[in-house]
């Protein structure tokens, strides 16, 4: 029997067992909990739950029948304010493991939904044609009939695609035999309008006006797309096809209008991203500033409000085109579009940079685009992340030069260990 001391990286408890740090997922910390070890190396272990002897009042019942066995929610099986306190714990261990941050880490922003907050899901599609999730680390799919993080729009497409593709006998797609026609369905919500991307083998799909009939009686707008993959890749980087609908989604966010294309990120937890976005700009104030990873501009448009210049770098062209529409929409004349990699992208511009926004991928930002930083020497970084540790990382190279002056966790992703930080520096 061994006590859960603290949490781990990925929400999991943690435990000294003689000696050595246990991982155990699915429990909480000061439970006291019975151990099946599944994977046992020289400097660490990794546990089953096997039994509950002493259980967090902080311990409830899961919603969702599929937790566990889906792998998409970590800490479903943990009260709310435990949830917060979870995170709050992954931001700080790796803030101090990775960066040496010992600093104030502020408390975790709440998202007021815990769960149907998602606004953009992506389904695997089993062989026998129904949608899903991969199960981890595998390419079979766990049947569902509805995920509870999703918007219940996006939810109510789950049997209307798997009828449709059961009554034109339409099968998912199997990675071993590489046989069959689908492999994801891609759904976008905003605005009461549905975007659909169908991942296929094939271009075009039979019988659509079944499909049309099917998502009619949602009584909201929407539109089709299919993007043609052959490769192993289950991405939508396929060549795309317009079959039906709406082409793209006319929304506005923080009252910037803007349209969302199949290929747009979109930040999934829309009340969560409005408060990220005020709390950036809040901070910006005159100059030339760099919106590095811009997308399709949202942030961009926001922040020209009190900027005097925004430079908006971005590498996808479909993201570019959809931020010059969004630019020419709402009149804005001081953001000034460059489509490259940050890497190269960062040299073509020549004035004195005051201040840079850095939102990449989990991956974090290439070295190479932090040493061309720190030789900008902007007055000012601020830094979003959906992986305080490659956050982490950068922040310690960052570090030499700059001064950490606010670290602030939300809560984008209930139910989940992911989280994201924002975080604000200055030059020494």
């Amino acid at each position: 029997m061994v006590k859960i001391d603290r949490y781990g990286s990925n929400g999991e408890g943690i435990a000294l067992c003689d000696g050595k740090v246990v991982f155990v997922p699915y429990s909480l910390q000061g439970e006291e909990v019975e151990l099946e070890i599944t994977k046992d190396t020289k400097h660490f272990s990794v546990a089953n739950l096997k039994d509950i002897a002493k259980a967090s009042s902080k311990r409830i019942e899961p919603v969702c029948p599929w937790f566990k066995k889906c792998g998409g929610c970590q800490i479903m099986h943990a009260s709310y304010d435990e949830q917060l306190v979870i995170k709050h714990q992954i931001v700080k261990n790796n803030l101090a493991k990775f960066a040496g941050y010992d600093g104030e880490i502020n408390k975790v922003y709440p998202s007021h939904n815990i769960n149907n907050y998602r606004n953009h899901m992506t389904f695997a599609v089993s062989k026998n044609g129904k949608l899903g999730f991969f199960i981890q680390g595998k390419h079979d799919v766990l049947e569902i009939k509805k995920c509870y993080l999703a918007d219940e729009n996006i939810n109510k497409c789950i049997d209307i695609f798997n009828s449709y593709f059961f009554d034109n006998n339409i099968s998912g797609y199997d990675y071993e035999t590489k046989q069959g026609t689908v492999k994801q369905v891609d759904i976008k919500f905003q605005n009461n309008q549905l975007l659909i991307t169908v991942v296929a083998t094939q271009e075009d799909l039979p019988n659509l006006e079944h499909l049309a009939i099917r998502l009619n009686l949602l009584r909201l707008k929407y539109g089709v797309y299919v993007s043609l993959n052959n490769s192993a890749n289950t991405m939508i980087y396929g060549k795309l096809k317009h079959l039906m609908g709406i082409e793209y989604i006319a929304t506005s966010e923080c009252q910037i209008s803007s349209l969302v294309s199949p290929f747009s990120f979109l930040q999934v937890n829309n009340e969560v991203k409005e408060q990220i976005y005020q709390d950036i700009t809040k901070n910006i104030s005159g100059g030339i500033v760099v919106d590095a990873y811009a997308g399709r501009g949202v942030l961009s448009a926001l922040v020209s409000k009190t900027a005097h210049t925004v430079y908006a770098i971005e590498i996808s062209e479909s993201s570019v085109s959809d931020g010059l529409n969004l630019l020419s929409a709402n009149d804005i004349k001081n953001v000034k579009y460059i489509c490259g990699d940050v890497k190269e992208s960062l040299d073509y511009i020549d004035e004195k940079i005051d201040c840079i926004i850095l939102d990449p991928p989990r991956k974090g930002v290439d070295k190479i685009v932090l040493e061309n930083i720190i030789q900008k020497q902007p007055q000012r970084i601020i830094y979003l992340s959906c992986s305080s540790d490659t956050l982490a990382r950068d922040l310690k190279f960052l570090m030499y030069n700059y001064s950490v002056t606010m670290v602030q966790p939300y809560d984008m992703f209930p139910n989940t260990s992911n989280i994201e930080t924002l975080v604000i520096m200055e030059k020494k």
